[in-house]
């Protein structure tokens, strides 16, 4: 007795024992049902199992060619196994002629599109032929572009550097104008608290100054009542004053005016007298001229002493005679 073969996929022993169980249903075991039964397995797989077990069902049943029946065998049992097995025979070869053609038919469409492919294949050979030219030119293109870039990767690196040397210069500038701007914020922090501080200071002394100034004011407008009062007696004062001035000043240009009259009068008499003058020192010389010398002195001496009383009266009649003030 033959034992199943093991295959990959489906295992003989599975179409076995669906074609045992279909048999025992009393349903013709066909490759249809027979994956039906196993839930899988194609028709080109399933058909040489099922025919090797229709092979070995006349063995399993104690049937075969020449062989007589067994004892104990009942011969309705025979004879139906008998058909059984022609049965399966004809199902199993018009199976196997099916699959047959199916897989010739399968051979045939595999054949058309394997030429398909190979024409395929051979349309890509050519575009790949074409595409690898395509391909080393842009190769070419690519590697003049690769070191091109790599030059300028190298300068991006460079000016990276730079970028960040400048960045880390930055970054501590920011740094130190935040500590800065933290201590400006401090600073102003303080210089407003104080400013608070200095304002409230002021906003209570401008207080005290306002009520002083109020004060003040109503003492100024009193004293500037009192300086007007003041101010118009003073003016009445020197109104008065002025009208006294006038007056004296009128009284002083009349005793200006008599002065100049009396100063021109006494200008002429003085120059009057100064003519008189003169004519008393020409009439003096001329009696002088005219009086005796030598030993007669002693004798003219009386006459000489007339002659001077005369000349005196003579003087103090042109005295009389000047003009007075």
């Amino acid at each position: 007795m033959n034992t199943p073969k093991v295959t990959r996929g489906v295992q003989e022993a599975d179409v076995w024992a669906a074609a045992d169980a279909l048999l025992a249903l009393g349903l013709r075991p066909t490759i249809e049902r027979v994956r039906q039964q196993i839930g899988r397995g194609s028709p080109n797989t399933v058909s040489p199992m099922l025919e090797s077990w229709f092979a070995t069902l006349g063995q399993r049943l104690g049937v075969s060619q020449g062989d007589k029946p067994q004892g104990g065998v009942p011969e309705n049992v025979l004879r139906l196994a008998q058909e059984l097995w022609e049965s399966a025979s004809a199902q199993a070869m018009d199976g196997a002629q099916q699959a047959l053609h199916e897989r010739e038919a399968a051979l045939q469409a595999s054949r058309l599109s394997h030429e398909a492919d190979l024409e395929h294949m051979e349309q890509r050979e050519k575009a790949l032929h074409q595409q690898k030219q395509a391909m080393d030119e842009a190769m070419k293109l690519a590697r003049a572009q690769a070191q091109e870039l790599s030059r300028r990767l190298d300068e991006m690196q460079q000016l990276a550097q730079d970028r960040e040397a400048q960045l880390g210069s930055l970054r501590a500038e920011i740094t130190a104008a935040a500590k800065d701007r933290e201590l400006e914020r401090k600073k102003h922090g303080e210089e407003q608290q104080a400013a608070a501080q200095e304002r409230q200071r002021l906003a209570e002394q401008f207080a005290g100054n306002e009520r002083r100034m109020l004060t003040d004011l109503d003492r100024a407008r009193q004293e500037v009542t009192a300086a007007k009062k003041g101010q118009a007696e003073q003016e009445r004062k020197s109104e008065a004053r002025q009208a006294e001035w006038q007056t004296r000043q009128q009284h002083l240009e009349e005793e200006l005016l008599q002065a100049r009259t009396q100063l021109l009068g006494a200008q002429q008499s003085a120059q009057a007298a100064q003519e008189r003058v003169a004519d008393l020192k020409a009439l003096l010389a001329a009696t002088q001229a005219h009086a005796p010398t030598g030993g007669a002195a002693d004798k003219s001496a009386a006459p000489r002493t007339g002659s001077r009383s005369l000349q005196r009266r003579a003087l103090a009649q042109r005295a009389r005679n000047l003009p007075r003030k």
